[in-house]
C-alpha cells in the first residue's frame, strides 16, 4: 500500500447496504455487497492516518452446513472479494484481495435444560493478494510480491440462549505467511441481542 500508519481518531466508514440470506433444512447461506468510503483522516506521507485513503468494494457469501440432524456439529465458511481503489494522494492502487474464513464446531449442552452451551472446535483463516499493487513509487519487486496469511486454531463459545447472549474465545497460529509478518491471532469478544 502507500502510506498507512497508525493514527487514532475516526476511521473509515463500512456500508453493506444489501444481504440476502437463506436457511434450508441442513444449509445456512448468506452473500452480501457492502463497501468502504474513505471518511478516515488520511494525508500521504502523514504517520497519524485514521483511514485508508481509498475507496473499495466487496462481495462475500458466507455458508454453515449442519453435519448432524439435531445441528449440534456445523461446518461454516466465509468468503470475501476485497476490490480496492486508488488511494489519494500517493495514488497507489493495492491489489485485490480475497479472504477465507472456516471452521468445524461441535455444540454440547452444559445443563440438561440447555441454558449453558458450550461450542468447540477447529478454526481457520486465510488472506490472499490476487493481484498486483500499482502506483508511481511501486517498484517491479513490489508490485508482484503479493501477501498470504494462513492460520489455524481453536475456539470456544459459551452460549446462553435465554438471555440471548455469547462469549467467545480463539486462538489461532499463522505459518507459511508471505510479504507479511507471521505471529499468532488470540480474540476475545461477546454478544447481546436486545
Amino acid at each position: 500500500m502507500g502510506s498507512l500508519r497508525s493514527g487514532a481518531g475516526l476511521t473509515d466508514i463500512y456500508i453493506q447496504p444489501l444481504a440476502l440470506g437463506w436457511n434450508l433444512k441442513r444449509t445456512d447461506i448468506k452473500i452480501a455487497y457492502g463497501f468502504i468510503a474513505p471518511t478516515g483522516r488520511f494525508s500521504g506521507g502523514a504517520s497519524d492516518d485514521a483511514g485508508s485513503g481509498y475507496w473499495g468494494h466487496d462481495i462475500s457469501s458466507g455458508q454453515t452446513v449442519y453435519l448432524t440432524k439435531n445441528k449440534a456439529t456445523s461446518f461454516s465458511a466465509y468468503e470475501l472479494y476485497e476490490f480496492h481503489g486508488t488511494q489519494r494522494d500517493t495514488q497507489v492502487h493495492p491489489g485485490q484481495t480475497f479472504n477465507l474464513d472456516y471452521s468445524l464446531m461441535q455444540i454440547v449442552p452444559l445443563q440438561k435444560n440447555q441454558h449453558t452451551l458450550l461450542q468447540f472446535g477447529l478454526v481457520g483463516y486465510g488472506q490472499y493478494q490476487t493481484t498486483d499493487k500499482s502506483g508511481p513509487t511501486i517498484t517491479p519487486d513490489q508490485a508482484s510480491a503479493h501477501y498470504r496469511v494462513n492460520a489455524m486454531g481453536g475456539a470456544v463459545n459459551f452460549i446462553l440462549p435465554v438471555r440471548k447472549a455469547a462469549v467467545f474465545f480463539k486462538a489461532l497460529k499463522e505459518f507459511d505467511n508471505r510479504s507479511t509478518v507471521e505471529g499468532y491471532s488470540i480474540q476475545i469478544g461477546g454478544s447481546v441481542t436486545f
